[in-house]
């Protein structure tokens, strides 16, 4: 009932009780919901591990705000989506944490180029990884093929046939300008404008969206509760 009358639903009057809250939200938005918060509960091990699941956390807030602009994504979805996003980092940083920590963060500031060197050096990357996993714990289609495509700049080529897709792909892609803009000007390169400026071609929204997307994460992405696992 606390998150579909604060952050969840643009519901103007308060629900009061569980029945209505389920009615409001759907049992998939339930669901996802509640996958969010396991995730950023359980998985992390280690401050690397936090620190990715951090940016996604982030990221899900910024493009769930962004999705109010979005008719056919949810803001569960959305937010699903930004967490989600580099979950097959999480895994793939157990194999070199050292070598594979310079690789993630360096996406931070040049997600095109730096996606294209974890490819070189692995002859795999994080994205399908997060195909993988995202299957095995039933999450949409939708997000998990954004997932897939949220370094890619041809997304809008190869998803003219699936309109959702294309969509969430962008908030990803967007929402990672947000974060990284909010977290410091050492993360701005002209490769993050331009990513941020192909989402935005997609997305077409209003001025005032991404303005309002970054004081969400200002406001509560500093205060996201990430525990470190032990298992």
């Amino acid at each position: 009932m606390r998150l579909v009358n604060t952050s969840v639903t643009n519901e103007k009057s308060e629900i009061k009780d569980a029945k209505a809250a389920v009615n409001v939200l759907g049992l998939d938005e339930i669901y996802n919901l509640f996958l969010a918060s396991s995730l950023t509960k359980v998985i992390a091990q280690n401050p690397l591990e936090k620190e990715i699941l951090l940016h996604g956390a982030q990221a899900g807030l910024a493009a769930a705000e962004l999705s109010y602009w979005v008719f056919d994504v949810s803001r569960s979805e959305a937010y699903m989506a930004g967490l989600m996003q580099n979950i097959g980092a999480v895994y793939m940083s157990r194999v070199a944490p050292q070598l594979y920590s310079e690789i993630v963060r360096a996406q931070l500031s040049n997600p095109i180029s730096a996606y294209n060197n974890e490819l070189d050096v692995y002859n795999t990357a994080h994205t399908y990884l997060g195909i993988f996993i995202s299957k095995k714990w039933h999450i949409s289609a939708s997000v998990y093929k954004a997932i897939l495509l949220h370094h890619d700049i041809d997304f809008e080529l190869k998803t003219a046939n699936d309109q959702k897709v294309r969509h969430i792909t962008a908030l990803i892609m967007a929402a990672n300008y947000v974060v990284s803009s909010s977290n410091g000007e050492q993360y701005m390169t002209q490769e993050l404008r331009d990513y941020r400026n192909i989402a935005l071609h997609v997305l077409k929204m209003p001025d005032n969206a991404m303005k309002a997307a970054t004081a969400a994460v200002m406001k509560w992405g500093k205060s996201i509760g990430l525990s470190t696992g032990t298992h």
